[in-house]
């Protein structure tokens, strides 16, 4: 007899036969599919089941079962592998975080087959009240497990296609709200600048120089802690921007090239800053050596070169890697706070830059350039944020002109 047909007893002692057949494997979870019949009378009727079935498999037109009770988060594993090989460490990681930390939670354990629209719309409404600027990342990447999953022929269409996206009501609180959202602390002016500078000057050159490069050359704060030496043109006051430091998987460290080819580039920097850095760098390569860490002189380029601006200390002792932008957070925070100073964040510097640029008159294509815009229209949102000092001049002129004799 074949091994895949077997005779069996049922409960009133009638004899039975059943067959079992193997059929591939799952594309969902890898598992083995075996088509299985049971209940024929003689060996003959089982027989002729067992053939026919073959017969259909190998011609493609027997449908196989799909596997039942598949979860989300099992769909959410295989598709992630797949993801994996296409994007970015620092972009997968973002990824991971999204999902792990805010979708899993909502959808993980339910069957990918059981959830309704109903399901997928109320963990959009609780995305919206928990991140109601970031909730439509959630919404793609959820939608984009349940693609593979339709991929994987485990649904028929995504739920979370049909979703109704919340958006923001404009009543008087929300546009008192956004008003004052508008009118928030996001960046300094050239006064705030100076002073904040000062007290940076005062309270370590490290964070003087990082900050300085940050609102006199308008970097990135990714782009600022990954800068080398060899990046630095002394004799000709450059600055080349080529690679930025991200966030990888369990958070760590990677330097990498920037998102956009407009990243990549040569900026101008004014005697004041070159100067700033040169102190820096002597102080630097002291610190190194007082540290017992293998001497570097000033005049040998090639390891100096190498060095990285701002790198990270672990128990005073230089890393030669780059810094934590914790670090440059803790700085930010106490200068401000010694300054007397409103609080912005890192980006704010760049910001800071920008908003002068806009104040200096600088044209609109050359600001692109300098902050590495991949899109005009960038440049121009941010030279439309006018400083204070800018209103009030605009403010200003406009009273001069309208009691100015006719």
């Amino acid at each position: 007899m074949n091994n895949d047909i077997k005779k069996y007893k049922t409960k009133s002692g009638k004899t039975r036969y059943q067959i079992r057949i193997y059929a591939g494997k799952y594309k969902a979870n890898g598992q083995s599919n075996f088509i299985r019949k049971k209940g024929f009378k003689s060996l003959n009727e089982a027989e002729n089941a067992y053939i026919s079935i073959k017969h259909d498999l190998k011609n493609g037109t027997y449908v196989t079962e799909k596997p039942k009770h598949v979860r989300f988060k099992e769909v959410y594993r295989k598709w992630i592998n797949v993801y994996a090989n296409g994007v970015k460490e620092s972009t997968l990681a973002t990824t991971i975080r999204i999902l792990e930390g805010h979708v899993l939670p909502e959808l993980g354990n339910m069957y990918v087959d059981e959830i309704t629209v109903v399901k997928c719309q109320q963990a959009v409404n609780k995305w919206f009240k928990q991140a109601p600027k970031t909730f439509k990342r959630y919404i793609r990447y959820a939608n984009d497990v349940f693609k593979y999953a339709e991929h994987l022929e485990l649904i028929s269409s995504s739920p979370m296609d049909k979703v109704i996206r919340p958006k923001q009501k404009k009543d008087e609180k929300d546009v008192e709200r956004l008003y004052t959202e508008k009118r928030s602390k996001k960046f300094y002016t050239k006064k705030e600048l100076k002073i904040f500078l000062e007290y940076a000057k005062e309270y370590k050159l490290k964070a003087y120089a990082f900050f300085q490069i940050l609102g006199y050359g308008g970097l990135r704060r990714g782009e600022a802690l990954a800068l080398q030496w060899r990046d630095v043109d002394f004799i000709n006051h450059t600055l080349t921007i080529n690679k930025t430091v991200s966030k990888g998987l369990n958070n760590r460290c990677l330097i990498q090239t920037p998102k956009t080819k407009a990243s990549v580039r040569t900026i101008s920097l004014d005697d004041e800053t070159i100067e700033v850095l040169k102190e820096w760098q002597h102080e630097q390569l002291r610190e190194r050596n007082d540290a017992n860490v293998i001497p570097i002189g000033i005049n040998n380029s090639k390891a100096v070169n190498n060095l990285y601006l701002f790198e990270g200390m672990k128990h005073n002792y230089p890393t030669n890697f780059p810094m934590s932008e914790t670090t440059a957070f803790t700085w930010n925070d106490a200068i401000a706070k010694k300054a007397g100073l409103p609080h912005i964040n890192l980006h704010g510097f760049r910001h800071t830059h920008a908003s002068l640029l806009f104040d200096a008159r600088i044209p609109v294509e050359e600001a692109k350039a300098r902050l590495g815009h991949e899109k005009i229209t960038t440049t121009i949102d941010i030279y439309t944020h006018l400083t204070k000092q800018r209103e009030e001049e605009t403010a200003m002129d406009f009273a001069k002109f309208m009691h100015r004799a006719e």
